[in-house]
């Protein structure tokens, strides 16, 4: 039996609660579910029953040899993989746009840290990493790197050469962690190539970004015999809340029932996505970012504004407040409108239609993008950059200084500045024009334009 079909029984039956959670599932909606580990609904950190089938059944679904139930989204996730597969003092190579939680991690396990930097495009999207760019970073480490992340798909959708990067790391006794937030939907159709799952060493998906889950499902699949799988359990003890949600893994285990019925679905959903690419000729201004289907997941719809008279700021504004269209990121020259499975026929169509009338109102342009191919120098390790005091400072009176902040484009999270590195003039250009142009900085006070500094 499922966790889902465990729980709506046991919410049936005639058991009172005398434990937690307060609300004794007396409340409307999802109460009657939201359980504690009592006898009969297993428990997530120490899983021998249902939740033990549940994450079985994940492993077979996704093709890993373990798979791990995560209900703090994808961060819990990167913060235990690398945590688990390194020792304080080891070194490690992530990529350079990793998101914050990649960071966190290399600082709270106190590792010596080097980058794998991704190429980027005029619009400002970064690329994925390439075979090459894993062996330079790695030929240029003067330590074996205990470990490599990358991120795959990008959050724009493109893929990194798994297989023949996972070869690699193997061969040089590297275990590989994929953050692959943006791809738990990888694998289940032709269309959707790219999974990471049975190459890389550790893979982590947020199934509640592209896939039919609840905020903050995740998974965490293992494969090979290079990874601990007691460090693992250690480090989600240490992470992941131990009053997990029951309502979050029901939502887990009720996208793996559609999942093991999903062709339908899929097959849907490619068609809806073929449909909205036929306007690509029919744009004159706006333009559709496709990639080759072996390099880019075709569910991440971007629309470059790059070449006409308005931003991808203005043109995620123009679909919000005529259109009543919100889409996922809005950057100097692009939106990005994220797709599933349970998008409708209708919605590709008034996504299609909006941009059509908008693509008429326009003239052509050029938008600047500011060079994010920032250079930095890095000073000490992000762990000892947030050691010690701080001082908060104009950002006008940084550069030189050593930032104590991770200061990141959100979303995708990615850090213009990392603790550590010092403040260079290119990165106070980027995060000034960023204000200006609307882009939402994180990680310090942007209004004031302040940001922490070693002292």
């Amino acid at each position: 039996m499922s966790l889902n079909k465990t729980l709506e029984a046991y919410s049936k039956s005639n058991m009172y609660p005398f434990h937690m959670p307060g609300h004794k599932r007396q409340l409307e909606g999802v109460s009657k579910i939201d359980m504690t580990e009592v006898e009969g609904v297993d428990d997530l950190h120490d899983a021998s029953g249902v939740i033990a089938e549940e994450q079985g059944r994940m492993a077979k679904l996704f093709g890993a040899d373990e798979s791990r139930i995560l209900v703090g989204g994808s961060t819990v996730g990167n913060l235990s993989s690398v945590y688990a597969c390194c020792n304080e003092g080891d070194s490690i190579i992530i990529q350079r746009n990793s998101h914050k939680s990649v960071y966190n991690a290399v600082m709270l396990r106190h590792l010596k840290c080097s980058y794998v930097e991704p190429d980027i495009t005029d619009d400002g999207i970064f690329n994925a990493v390439t075979l090459e760019q894993i062996k330079t970073a790695v030929e240029k480490n003067k330590d074996c790197p205990k470990a490599v992340v990358i991120t795959s798909p990008t959050y724009e959708g493109f893929h990194a050469p798994i297989k023949e990067i996972a070869k690699y790391c193997h061969d040089k006794g590297i275990i590989l962690i994929v953050d692959q937030a943006h791809g738990a939907h990888l694998g289940f159709h032709p269309e959707f190539k790219g999974s990471s799952v049975e190459d890389a060493d550790i893979t982590i998906q947020s199934l509640h970004k592209t896939l039919p889950a609840l905020t903050q499902t995740a998974a965490m699949h293992i494969s090979g015999s290079r990874v601990d799988l007691n460090r693992v359990s250690e480090a989600l003890d240490i992470f992941e809340t131990s009053s997990p949600s029951y309502v979050l893994m029901n939502s887990i285990s009720q996208c793996l029932d559609i999942l093991e019925n999903s062709g339908d679905l899929f097959r849907d959903y490619v068609d809806n996505l073929h449909d909205f690419y036929s306007i690509s000729g029919e744009l004159k201004h706006l333009q559709l970012i496709c990639g080759e289907t072996d390099k880019k997941d075709p569910g991440k719809l971007i629309i470059s504004t790059k070449n006409t008279n308005i931003t991808g700021v203005e043109l995620a504004k123009i679909l919000r407040e005529k259109y009543e269209l919100e889409t996922e990121l809005s950057s100097f020259s692009y939106v990005l409108a994220m797709t599933s499975i349970m998008d409708t026929k209708e919605g590709f169509e008034r996504l299609k239609n909006a941009l059509k009338e908008i693509d008429a109102t326009l003239t052509d342009g050029h938008i600047e993008v500011p060079d994010l191919n920032i250079k930095y120098k890095k000073v000490m390790e992000t762990y000892q950059a947030k050691a010690g005091r701080e001082d908060i400072i104009s950002l006008s009176k940084a550069l030189g200084k050593i930032s104590a902040a991770m200061v990141c484009l959100y979303p995708p999270g990615a850090p213009v500045i990392v603790p550590g590195e010092e403040i260079s003039e290119e990165a106070i250009k980027v995060i000034v024009e960023a204000k200006v142009k609307g882009l939402h900085v994180t990680g310090m006070d942007i209004e004031r334009e302040a940001i922490a500094v070693v002292n």
